[in-house]
């Protein structure tokens, strides 16, 4: 049976009324001052309507910090706006995803499967949230799980580079055919992802292609990571290069064992 027009106009209203209180709650709080202030003029309304547009702003910058902080590897710093930011909105999507970005760098991928499930239940239409989820579940173990909500962010958003690398990873761990593992590398690099999520992609490609002794192709994907190096934030710099590193002494120790 067809849905009315009407109810799926009610729907839609309902999600993005839902989607402004998770995001900006402040907003709603003003509107409903600004018509009240409209009817009974008020100067402690005006201070109230003032006080909630600061917070808002406070929030915002916070939020804007954390995510400069984190391009930059500065994990205490990034943790410190991200408490702010999260004191300023307990229930702030956004916030709850930095923090589980910054748990996940420092290693504790259980705080980071906490928080970023926290944050996918608040926005369960954020592709890259539900991608960062699904990068928490691999860490913790979970390949099922992280190729569950990888799917689901790439049904959101099938550009989503991230949630590419993680299915990729999970099926890996699962046991998947080879050819599934690289369709889903090259899927993540046919939509030209930013710098980090090339560099990842691309090295995931040089390990699987060296594990399939597929020597000339991993060194050549090895060295398009390299290429994409410079341009990456440097947090991940530091970790690709690691990457790159150990992936190119593999394939010249298995070149050297086959050569023998």
């Amino acid at each position: 049976m067809a849905t009315a027009p009407g109810a799926d106009y009610a729907a839609m209203l309902k999600r993005w009324l839902s989607q402004i209180l998770w995001i900006a709650p402040e907003g709603v709080i003003i509107a409903l001052l600004l018509a009240i202030n409209a009817i009974v003029p008020s100067i402690w309304i005006g201070a109230g309507m003032t006080l909630l547009v600061v917070t808002f702003i406070s929030r915002i910058t916070a939020l804007y910090l954390t995510s400069r902080a984190l391009f930059q590897a500065r994990w205490e710093a990034a943790d410190a706006l991200a408490t702010v930011a999260s004191m300023l909105h307990p229930w702030s999507p956004d916030a709850l995803a930095l923090r589980g970005a910054i748990a996940l760098a420092r290693s504790d991928s259980a705080t980071a499967v906490r928080l970023l499930q926290r944050a996918q239940r608040l926005a369960p239409n954020r592709s890259a949230i539900t991608a960062a989820l699904s990068g928490a579940y691999l860490e913790e173990g979970e390949p099922q799980a992280a190729a569950v909500a990888a799917r689901r962010a790439l049904e959101l958003d099938p550009a989503n580079a991230a949630a590419h690398l993680h299915l990729a990873q999970a099926l890996a761990a699962i046991g998947a055919r080879a050819e599934l593992i690289e369709d889903q590398l090259r899927a993540g690099l046919a939509h030209h992802p930013e710098p980090d999520a090339e560099a990842s992609l691309r090295c995931a490609l040089a390990h699987h292609l060296a594990q399939e002794e597929r020597w000339a192709e991993a060194a050549l994907a090895l060295s398009a990571a390299r290429a994409v190096l410079p341009h990456c934030s440097a947090a991940q710099r530091a970790i690709v290069s690691q990457r790159i590193a150990e992936i190119d002494r593999a394939i010249h120790s298995a070149r050297e064992d086959h050569a023998a």
